[in-house]
């Protein structure tokens, strides 16, 4: 494996953590403050494409 190959791995490792970390603190990972938006809405779109629909 190259260098750049582990540095990726491990970066992606540094990234799970994080996420994780914040998720068992509730922080919200994906948020959006602008209502009007694209991504406000697909965020926040319970019925068919949103992140909130599980």
């Amino acid at each position: 494996m190259s260098n750049y190959e582990m540095q990726i791995r491990n970066t992606g490792k540094l990234y799970d953590q994080a996420i994780r970390d914040a998720e068992r603190e509730g922080i919200e990972v994906l948020e959006s403050f602008v209502p009007e938006s694209r991504l406000h809405d697909i965020i926040n779109n319970p019925v068919d494409s949103g992140i909130d629909e599980g």
